[in-house]
């Protein structure tokens, strides 16, 4: 079976979030598994990237050309293929000129890239089974499906994000006047390439099997929950949780941390625990605890609660805390200001640096992560991985990858979304802290736990064969 990914983003060459991963690791885990897959991608940018251009000249149906160049997966054999366009991509944001702008021509912008991907797949020799992934590639099983091509997977990485645009934009998708009715993608005055995507596609998945449940009502459903209830329905949607691939992601070899260590040599962590309290100018009593936060900073990963929740423990010095990632400025100052409030108690870089966020998971005691709604959240899975044990809200992925400790898990898990809740949740994780042999045997259990994308790749080839036999079994 021969499978094509479709995705805005590719971890290492773009990356805005957990989409770029996960269109980086599964076509590298199928391709591993000794599948046909290959992943269309935007160029953003060719600065690091060593490309073989493909002979054209390539043109979209309408006659705007573009180039092809390919290259592999760092890592792996799994080719990509770039559509190249000075017009639409090679811009300093994939999306906007900043995290909370929008180019005002992304509708454009994606409809040509998935008339691109739809012709290089042609191009290339076509295959059995298109996986598109989030908004931006939704259009790609409309209009396959309306030139009779290859059935396709949609997956949903975050249904707050629809690409939804006014209808006066609607010619720059090149499709049919007609689908721009409520039978097509109109949505609420305007059209949704999301509503494309699931409308279209022969199997719509989402990351995490709650989260597929939690899609189907008013609060978790953005307005798209009647058309999920119908797809779930029809039996055509599933919840298959992401993995994280381990030869990114592993304490044994990872060249941003020192000391390495296994679950087997646990007691060298200790050294890494140190290593990072220093170089984020934390002091603290042994027996206090390290939280560590890696996210973006908004309002769905509910960072907001933590220092209204951990202030106490913070000022008492029971806790120290160290935060990396950008977002909301509403989030962001207030914890500028802890850092100057609470010196050598907290630490806050406004940016994203990959080699601190591994040496964050590997030298933090307990990972907070009480997100309001998290689709699936890899930053669990890395931190359980690290041995840091997770702190989360049951909600999406979180409630698929994290038991409470209280059910014999490797995690805390609470279920309210407001300060005091956090604060309930992290003081069990410091009153289990206080077990040396305890907490060292759930470190093990936590970095034992198999979140691979080798382990889910069987349950994707199922979807990929559901797909392309059209429909239900």
């Amino acid at each position: 079976m021969r499978i094509v990914h479709v995705s805005a983003e590719v971890h290492p060459f773009a990356m805005t979030g957990g989409l770029a991963s996960v269109a980086s690791s599964l076509p590298s885990a199928l391709h591993g598994a000794g599948h046909d897959t290959f992943v269309i991608t935007p160029l953003h940018s060719q600065e690091g990237v060593d490309l073989e251009w493909l002979d054209g000249p390539f043109r979209t149906p309408d006659g705007m050309e573009f180039g092809l160049g390919k290259s592999v997966i760092p890592g792996s054999d799994c080719p990509v293929v770039f559509v190249a366009s000075n017009e639409y991509f090679n811009r300093r944001g994939l999306y906007g000129p900043t995290g909370s702008e929008a180019w005002p021509d992304n509708a454009a912008r994606f409809s040509f890239f998935c008339r691109a991907a739809l012709e290089a797949v042609s191009r290339l020799g076509g295959c059995d089974v298109l996986h598109c992934h989030d908004w931006h590639a939704g259009l790609v099983p409309v209009m396959s499906r309306l030139q009779g091509g290859p059935p396709a997977v949609f997956t949903i990485h975050n249904l707050a994000f629809q690409g939804t645009f006014p209808l006066d934009q609607f010619a720059a998708t090149g499709l049919p006047t007609a689908m721009a009715g409520l039978d097509g993608l109109e949505y609420h005055g305007g059209f949704s390439f999301m509503k494309g995507g699931i409308l279209f596609s022969e199997r719509v998945t989402t990351v995490s099997p709650t989260y597929a449940s939690e899609v189907t009502t008013p609060e978790g459903g953005f307005g798209m929950e009647g058309l999920l209830l119908q797809k779930r329905g029809e039996g055509r949607l599933e919840g298959i949780l992401n993995g994280i691939d381990n030869e990114l992601w592993g304490p044994e070899d990872d060249p941003s941390i020192s000391p390495w260590f296994t679950p087997d040599s646990l007691r060298r962590r200790s050294a890494c625990r140190s290593a990072l309290l220093e170089e984020c100018g934390l002091t603290l009593p042994d027996s206090a605890i390290v939280a560590g936060v890696v996210s973006r900073l908004t309002w769905q990963k509910g960072l907001d609660l933590v220092l209204p929740a951990l202030e106490g423990l913070i000022a008492e010095g029971r806790l120290s805390l160290a935060v990396l990632g950008t977002g909301e400025s509403w989030i962001e100052d207030p914890l500028s200001a802890a850092s100057r409030r609470f010196p050598g108690r907290v630490f806050f870089r406004r940016e994203y640096d990959d080699p601190l966020s591994r040496r964050i998971y590997a030298g933090c005691d307990i990972f907070l992560m009480p997100s309001r709604f998290e689709p699936c959240g890899l930053s669990q899975m890395i931190a359980m991985r690290y041995g840091a044990i997770p702190v989360v809200r049951r909600t999406g992925g979180l409630a698929d990858t994290v038991t409470d400790i209280r059910e014999g898990g490797c995690g805390i898990v609470f279920d309210g979304s407001e300060p005091e809740a956090l604060r309930q949740a992290v003081g069990r994780a410091a009153e289990a802290y206080g077990d040396v042999r305890s907490w060292r045997a759930m470190q093990r259990s936590a970095m034992r736990i198999d979140n691979s994308w080798t382990a889910r790749v069987p349950a994707y080839l199922e979807i990929y064969r559901k797909a392309s036999g059209g429909g239900m079994d």
